[in-house]
């Protein structure tokens, strides 16, 4: 089947607009998806977890990596792989539990739409 000329430049055109609508999201400060690391503490240990809230339904891929080390000896725990998030709903995507008193990095990154977010950044909460 042919799709005739104005059609198909119509159709395009359309997905287009489409791709552009869903990724603005990433694109607008304000409106822009954000993401970073709560911290909270569980039963004397430290909680640390990767968020991500964006304004329209996101896809992508995420890494979450931490080293830490205390006196209680040392751990590098990675987490990773496929999400979906919702519109407007803070979503977890990563949590590990390390002793309250250690010294730690971590690295979380998202992936989706196309473009990568760096979220090491502490996060008090999402809105």
């Amino acid at each position: 089947m042919t799709i005739p000329s104005r059609r198909s430049s119509a159709i395009a055109l359309g997905l287009l607009v489409a791709t552009l609508a869903a990724g603005a999201g990433f694109a607008n400060s304000g409106t822009a998806t954000q993401c970073g690391i709560a911290k909270s503490t569980q039963g004397g240990m430290l909680a640390l977890e990767g968020t991500i809230l964006s304004p329209v339904a996101v896809s992508g891929e995420y890494r979450f990596a931490i080293q830490s080390s205390g006196n209680g000896g040392s751990s590098n725990i990675s987490q990773g792989g496929y999400f979906t998030a919702n519109a407007n709903q803070a979503t977890p995507l990563g949590k590990v539990l390390i002793n309250a008193g250690s010294n730690y990095s971590v690295v979380f990154d998202v992936t989706a739409g196309g473009k990568k977010i760096d979220c090491d950044q502490d996060i008090a909460s999402l809105r």
